[in-house]
């Protein structure tokens, strides 16, 4: 869908107003959204046109300020009961049918099946019902459910027909309670003004408790207590199970003041399943509209829990028109089995527009590598899993080995007294599943240690090893500073760490050559000579000139047959008119920081060094991939801190053909996922976190918490 009001980059995703009275807003924009409801609603955005926060929406109408769980659930809502007419008329005009909200407790249904939500394509939107106490949950009949499901069954060939498993009392039943943290006092320019101060999570009820000396005082209690433990299950990574564990149990009940029991199990899971159900209906139309039109890139990361089972995490990446950047989506996650049937779970994806399928491990006869091969669509390894097995090939030497051997001993047989002198908090600890802190281990024996001289060789050695696999922590540390590292930088960056870090030296002792060599031969098998990522770093204007390309002619085929499959052939005529629409694209690029004063150089820069941009050239009447090639290469010198999406639009009518080329690598990153910008630890924490997940709603789990804001 697409936005006419830019939204700031930091806005969207990433700003939390823990303070809405922090919300100012001078103007109101109105989403191209599906739903009928959204016509009478928008999100605050600035003076500049800039969306504020997609976390509230504001009614056109009164001005109300309401909270964007991301489905309509409060907007029909308010519709409902603050403008009843204008919501009467929408229900007319549309054929909205609005299930009851109470039903007779002697009727009776049957209750909905998993089969009613995942086999009909009709809108599920998950109501966030945090306004009952408990003793109103039971009131939530299945009738009002089987009711929606009938009528859905009756009528599917309506799109706009409401498919809701709960309906919430907000106006009627419990007005003083609904939205208390949304009340607000319109001012000047918008600015909203709370009332009343309550978290974020589960609204909140006062409860007086009595003290022993006699005293009372007010102490908070949730107001739905099944969806707030349905909300520490996502944020958390938790186990349905260890809500019911005795100690989180007891300490729930002291908290409610032993006043109501836990829900059900069956409850959390029913809660799980809905809201699991409602966001990937929505994220599968975003991806059948995304990929059906345009290139895309898919990414498999494959991992095990603690039951020894396998999954499958896909993600889905794209280009975000209105930032100009690549964006990654989780799609799902599954258990991988060998029954599992890949046209299945990727029907929502159209495979003939996918670029490049980037993967986290190696199995040539594993299933995904052969059904991607049988699609046609190429395969990269994770650049991050590429570092890895560089790391793990050089632990693996017999000489590091035996290195690494006798630096655990002594540091396990001493760790008492480093500790003592150490304030830097723990010391180095080995896990199996991150290699990186070998590495860290070896690098605080060898410069935050002072040893015996009896230890300098051991002490020498270990400094070799990671001054050789600093050109890693180079390469790692460039890819962090970007927000989505694209695939048409890896190529350059290992050329790079190639020949300054990692070439041979006349003072290079046998063990640095040993482990120089290894590192090399990794990255030149899967980096230097995979042809998709040579074919992305020359499509990148910033990259053309500081790559490796080994067969030009072999690449120069290569982009013609992908050119003449995605785009087919054209005439001289249709090339002219094509350059004649192009040229006039406008750019909107911001300001540089920093122009009237040396500015911070970015990883890239550190990086590479090239020279100042030409000026621009002009385009020939006729041309095709080999010519437009040639002169790309000679004439274009692009600084590393420019867009190259932006570049491409800017001056692509001059290269017609390279052009489209680019535009299949535009949204192709690097990596499976963004982790390995976070320390080391927190990588450790989030990967025992989710090994530790059980159950039947590990994708659920995983999912809504990736899908949380």
């Amino acid at each position: 869908m697409s936005e006419e009001v830019s939204a700031s980059p930091v806005a969207i995703g990433e700003l939390k107003y823990e303070d809405v009275s922090q919300l100012n807003f001078s103007k109101l924009y109105s989403p191209k959204m599906k739903s009928v409801y959204w016509r009478y609603f928008g999100f605050p955005s600035n003076d500049n046109n800039e969306v504020i926060t997609k976390q509230n929406v504001v009614c056109i109408k009164c001005h109300k300020v309401l909270t964007n769980h991301g489905n309509t659930t409060n907007l029909r809502a308010h519709l409902q009961h603050r403008h009843k007419d204008l919501f009467k008329d929408l229900c007319q005009e549309h054929d909205i049918h609005v299930p009851p909200r109470k039903t007779p407790r002697n009727v009776t249904h049957p209750p909905l099946s998993k089969r009613n939500v995942s086999s009909r394509r009709v809108k599920l939107e998950f109501i966030n019902n945090r306004n009952h106490d408990n003793g109103s949950d039971d009131e939530l009949d299945e009738a009002a459910v089987a009711t929606a499901a009938m009528q859905a069954e009756e009528d599917a060939s309506s799109q706009t027909m409401l498919y809701e498993t709960m309906v919430p009392f907000t106006y009627d039943e419990a007005d003083n309670l609904v939205e208390e943290e949304e009340r607000l006092v319109m001012e000047p320019k918008y600015s909203r003004k709370r009332k009343v101060a309550t978290p974020s999570g589960a609204l909140m009820h006062g409860r007086a408790i009595k003290h022993e000396d006699g005293g009372y005082s007010s102490v908070p209690n949730i107001a739905n207590l099944a969806e707030a433990l349905t909300d520490i299950v996502i944020k958390d990574f938790r186990n349905v199970e260890c809500l019911y564990d005795a100690g989180f149990s007891e300490f729930v009940r002291q908290a409610m003041g032993n006043s109501s029991p836990l829900p059900e199990p069956h409850k959390i899971e029913s809660l799980l399943n809905e809201m699991h159900a409602s966001k990937f209906l929505e994220i599968g139309e975003m991806t059948r509209e995304f990929t059906s039109e345009k290139p895309f890139s898919l990414a498999f990361e494959q991992w095990i829990n603690v039951e020894q089972r396998r999954f499958l995490s896909i993600y889905h990446h794209y280009l975000d028109e209105e930032t100009q950047s690549a964006r990654s989506m989780l799609y799902a996650t599954v258990e991988y089995t060998d029954y599992i049937v890949f046209d299945d779970l990727l029907t929502d994806f159209y495979l003939a527009n996918c670029t490049l399928a980037i993967i986290n491990y190696e199995e040539d006869e594993d299933l995904l590598h052969t059904y991607l091969r049988e699609k046609n669509i190429p395969i990269a390894l994770c650049y991050v899993s590429v570092i890895d097995k560089c790391l793990r090939r050089v632990f693996e030497l017999e000489e590091v080995a035996t290195l690494i051997e006798q630096v655990k001993d002594l540091m396990q047989r001493h760790s008492s007294e480093i500790a003592s002198k150490v304030a830097e908090g723990p010391l180095p600890t080995y896990n199996e599943h991150f290699p990186w802190t070998l590495y860290e281990m070896l690098k605080f024996f060898a410069e935050s240690i002072s040893w015996s001289e009896d230890m300098d060789q051991l002490v020498i050695s270990a400094k070799t090893v990671t001054e050789a696999l600093s050109a890693l922590v180079i390469a790692l540390d460039t890819l962090r500073g970007e927000d989505i590292p694209l695939c048409s930088m890896l190529s350059p960056i290992t050329s790079k760490i190639l020949i300054k870090k990692l070439g041979l030296a006349e003072q290079d002792d046998p063990l640095m050559m040993n482990v120089k060599r290894t590192i090399s031969g990794v990255l030149q098998t899967h980096i230097i000579a995979n042809d998709y990522l040579t074919a992305a770093a020359l499509l990148d204007p910033r990259f053309h000139r500081l790559t490796t390309i080994d067969n030009l002619e072999r690449t120069v085929r290569m982009l013609t047959l992908q050119y003449n499959k995605n785009f087919g052939t054209v005439g001289e005529g249709e090339a002219n008119e094509v350059a004649a629409t192009s040229s006039a694209v406008t750019i909107k690029s911001e300001p540089r920081a920093g122009a009237g004063g040396a500015a911070r150089k970015s990883k890239l820069e550190l990086l590479f060094d090239i020279a100042e941009i030409p000026s621009p050239p002009k385009r020939d009447a006729d041309s095709n991939v080999e010519t437009d090639l040639k002169r790309y290469r000679n004439e274009v010198v692009v600084q590393l801190d420019e867009s190259p999406i932006e570049w491409w639009l800017k001056m692509g009518h001059i290269y017609g053909t390279l052009r489209d080329l680019s535009s299949l690598y535009h949204s192709v990153p690097g990596v499976v996922s963004l982790s390995f910008k976070k320390a080391l630890r927190d990588q450790i924490y989030d990967f025992n976190k989710r090994f530790m997940l059980t159950g039947s709603h590990i994708d659920a789990i995983l999912f809504l918490h990736h899908h949380n804001n």
